[in-house]
């Protein structure tokens, strides 16, 4: 599941242009060299030249530190280019002086984990569902703790998630074919997780079952469909 959507870059401007607006030095943004470096920025975007955009920010963050959603520009840019450890250090600075900054704890979360540190993944991912109650986040857990073998607390997620009203309408990307995605809603992928925790437990009737309450939910579900079949051969 992708909690980041690719195309919060593209949208970038508008919301940098919003958030300059409200800054917290005003002399400092009402200044020449400041909408210099502001105007680089955007003419860099509309160019498609992202590496004039950066600089820029660089830039505008060396004459306002302080001003933390020019750090979150910044903190996407790396993160949508796969600089993941640059992602990671930009949020956690913006994070170390608002500890509830929902963005940056998300993209400090997904940082950490295509870094592959998935234990301090957890931790984050956590901390933002406790923040948000967004059972994507939580679901996004037990993936972590599937792949970790902590299958007890993944499990429980897992049980929380089922139980919660969300989980009948969020709806997920998951791979059809090599080439095609379909839509599947979190409460199916939640019971085909659970099947593959039973499964590698090696407790075939309960991974049946859990199998065949995800396509029951979803019946075109492909890879709950395939954990299936590959539980039927042995």
């Amino acid at each position: 599941m992708k909690i980041f959507k690719k195309s919060l870059w593209l949208i970038l401007p508008a919301i940098f242009i919003l958030n300059v607006a409200n800054a917290q030095n005003e002399d400092i943004q009402n200044s020449g060299l400041y909408k210099h470096y502001q105007m680089k920025y955007i003419f860099g975007m509309k160019y498609n030249d992202p590496a004039v955009s950066k600089d820029a920010l660089y830039s505008l963050i060396a004459l306002d530190p302080n001003d933390d959603s020019i750090k979150m520009v910044l903190c996407y840019y790396y993160f949508e280019n796969k600089i993941f450890a640059s992602s990671l250090f930009v949020s956690g600075d913006v994070l170390a002086r608002h500890p509830n900054h929902i963005d940056a704890l998300r993209i400090n979360a997904m940082s950490y984990e295509s870094l592959g540190v998935r234990d301090k993944a957890i931790t984050q991912y956590e901390s933002l569902y406790l923040k948000t109650n967004d059972v994507g986040v939580l679901y996004q857990v037990a993936v972590l703790q599937f792949g970790l073998e902590r299958y007890t607390e993944a499990i429980t997620n897992l049980g929380i998630i089922i139980k919660d009203p969300q989980a009948k309408a969020l709806k997920l990307n998951f791979a059809k074919t090599e080439t095609e995605q379909q839509e599947v809603t979190l409460e199916a992928a939640a019971y085909n997780l659970w099947g593959m925790i039973e499964k590698q437990q090696g407790n075939k009737e309960e991974a049946r079952k859990h199998f065949n309450k995800a396509l029951e939910i979803d019946p075109e579900f492909a890879i709950a469909k395939q954990n299936l079949e590959e539980l039927d051969k042995k």
